[in-house]
């Protein structure tokens, strides 16, 4: 016990002092050594209770009349009250020499845990748990008893545990979401001493929240970590995204590639099938029964170029190599268009165009418009019954004015599963089967994407199918004015 050490300390130099009969000064002395060890063993209180103690010991013993606490000459007074102040001062001092000793050496271990910390952070590998493993590290130096490191998947409700030590109560989530929504530390006394929640702020948004329970550390040592924590955060998420888009990039190259090679080699045979086409045409002039066959062989290699041909200008629009030249275009326009390019098709089967006389032109490229709708006919002309109604629509969008929607109807088998979802909105490349739904609605998907619109298939009434494009509308300034201020 400090109390302990100034008591006996105290007793051990009256009796040593009166014993020898030291003279005052000599037995002041030690009285103060007595002070300075009570000081740091004890503290401030057992320094003041030694020097107190001192005090009347040195009065008792030291200083005329002895046995009494009487002072005779007015100049001991002065030497008792000296010795007090000084003993009371010197334990002060020794106080405040040993707190600075403990805080420099608490600021020298929790700089070195930051640095180690950063280290680790920011020189590991990517493996799995390394950030993790990371930030326990530097939480047990920091003296954290339990506590872990918490990352939002967009929201602070959505918690994944990158690494916890301890117990996690459902009050502990409860704070980190708290911490989430205003990105301020929480520091508050718990069963394990201080607890400590501290937001890691990415680019101004909370990304998680370093917990430490139970630590004794400076709040400025622990939010100087969540600092390094959240910039290792930041750094790992930056190096996922890019190993994505590297990832992408490489795709995109190895396909435009793949599709050049593909291309190249069809095109030549494509252009000897061509000219073997137009062999087989003079002959079948004479051969009733070779003139069926011709015109399927013509149909087949026509829609086989196109395709070659959609495939190219999908691998540049992607690889942004190209950029779709908008323009408003009338949806009769594209009808025409799409009518010259497939006479096969209109000429075996009814076509019914509709355009509605309110319906604005479309704002897209015409060429790949056109595409869009050679493909979506192409499908609906191979899936539907010989001699079957092909319908053909435009009007505006019935829900929001800057688009138009144009709609291709047939009587075909239906909806094939994996085209589209519920809603009818066709599903991307990635979540469906392009073979299951034909490669020319997956080149009419993506040529409406590049031009700012979707498609949608939904059943028809009465068997079949209808294919919606919706598609930016060319609205005049005088239509754009009535839309914002109605």
């Amino acid at each position: 016990m400090p109390w302990l050490v100034a008591i006996g300390g105290t007793a051990g130099v009256t009796a040593v002092g009166y014993a020898m009969r030291l003279n005052a000064n000599t037995a002041g002395f030690a009285f103060l050594i007595i002070v300075l060890l009570s000081s740091l063993r004890g503290g401030f209180l057992a320094g003041a209770l030694a020097s107190i103690a001192a005090t009347l010991c040195y009065n008792f013993f030291f200083f005329d009349p002895l046995h009494t606490f009487t002072i005779a000459e007015p100049a001991n007074w002065v030497a008792l009250a000296a010795f007090l102040v000084t003993s009371v001062i010197v334990s002060r001092l020794v106080i405040a020499s040993h707190t600075q000793a403990d805080n420099a050496e608490r600021r020298r271990t929790e700089l070195e845990t930051l640095y180690g910390l950063s280290v680790d952070l920011f020189t590991a590998t990517n493996r799995v748990g390394a950030l993790g493993e990371a930030a326990g590290r530097a939480l047990k130096l920091l003296g954290a008893r339990e506590g872990g490191l918490v990352l939002f998947d967009g929201s602070p409700y959505r918690q994944r545990v990158i690494w916890w030590v301890g117990e996690k109560p459902d009050e502990i989530e409860d704070l980190i979401a708290g911490i989430g929504r205003h990105k301020e530390p929480l520091e508050f006394s718990s069963a394990l001493g201080r607890d400590v929640y501290l937001p890691l702020i990415i680019g101004q948004k909370t990304a998680g929240a370093l917990v430490a329970r139970g630590t004794e550390a400076s709040m400025h040592a622990l939010v100087s970590a969540s600092g390094l924590v959240g910039l290792a955060v930041e750094r790992e998420k930056f190096i996922e995204e890019n190993a994505h888009m590297e990832a992408i990039r490489e795709s995109e190259v190895l396909k435009t590639s793949l599709l050049r090679a593909v291309s190249h080699d069809l095109t030549t045979p494509l252009t000897s099938i061509a000219v073997h086409i137009e062999t087989l045409k003079r002959k079948a002039h004479a051969d009733d029964e070779l003139k069926p066959a011709v015109v399927g062989i013509t149909e087949e290699a026509q829609r086989l170029k196109r395709r070659i041909d959609n495939l190219l200008s999908m691998a540049r629009l992607e690889a942004g190599k190209a950029k779709p030249r908008r323009e408003p275009t009338p949806p009769a326009d594209i009808f025409r268009a799409v009518r010259d390019n497939l006479p096969l098709v209109f000429d075996s089967r009814p076509v019914t165009i509709r355009v509605a006389e309110d319906c604005p032109d479309a704002n897209v490229d015409p060429s790949l418009a056109l595409e869009i709708f050679v493909n979506l006919i192409e499908n609906a002309h191979r899936v539907s019954p010989p001699g079957a109604a092909l319908e053909l629509s435009a009007r505006p969008h019935p829900l929001d004015p800057t688009r138009i929607r144009i709609e291709v109807l047939d009587r075909g088998p239906g909806i094939p599963a994996g085209v589209a979802d519920a809603e009818g909105n066709l599903l991307s490349g990635a979540t469906s089967d392009v073979a299951q739904r034909g490669l020319g609605l997956e080149i009419a998907r993506s040529l409406a994407m590049a031009n700012g619109g979707s498609i949608g298939i939904t059943p028809r009434e009465g068997g079949g199918t209808v294919a919606r494009v919706d598609l930016p509308a060319a609205l005049l300034p005088a239509a754009i004015s009535q839309l914002e201020f109605p």
